[in-house]
């Protein structure tokens, strides 16, 4: 295994989703094309530009069940930072809702938030 590219997130929306992403969390679209009738579109960190998400609107019900629950109530991903209060801050100005405020234990510092359909990520600070 070379890399890991990107993370698969579905959605109801495109662009509810990428301005989520966008706007609350500062990614970057990197690809946002159509082939035939599937849009694909992948966004990045500008600080690590061959990671990313990859969005998939949801086309079958089944798909549209999973949208924020892809992962039965645990984190779908987790975004590695240098200061987890400063992004909390930033993350909370913006109106990203966290379901776990700031804990500090041995080896890191970390918070829980969730993205516009509920899926839950780790914002984590390592010592």
């Amino acid at each position: 295994m070379h890399a890991l590219g990107r993370l698969v997130i579905l959605v109801n929306d495109y662009d509810t989703a990428i301005a989520f992403y966008q706007d609350k969390l500062g990614m970057e679209v990197f690809v946002d094309t159509a082939v035939g009738a599937q849009r694909y579109v992948h966004l990045r960190l500008h600080e690590q530009p061959s990671v990313g998400v990859w969005l998939l609107q949801a086309q079958t019900q089944a798909q549209r069940d999973r949208v924020g629950d892809q992962t039965g109530g645990q984190p779908v991903g987790v975004f590695y930072t240098s200061d987890t209060r400063r992004d909390h801050a930033r993350f909370a100005a913006q109106g990203v809702r966290f379901t776990r405020e700031p804990v500090e234990d041995a080896v890191a510092v970390y918070a829980h938030f969730i993205d516009l359909y509920g899926n839950e990520f780790v914002l984590v600070q390592l010592k």
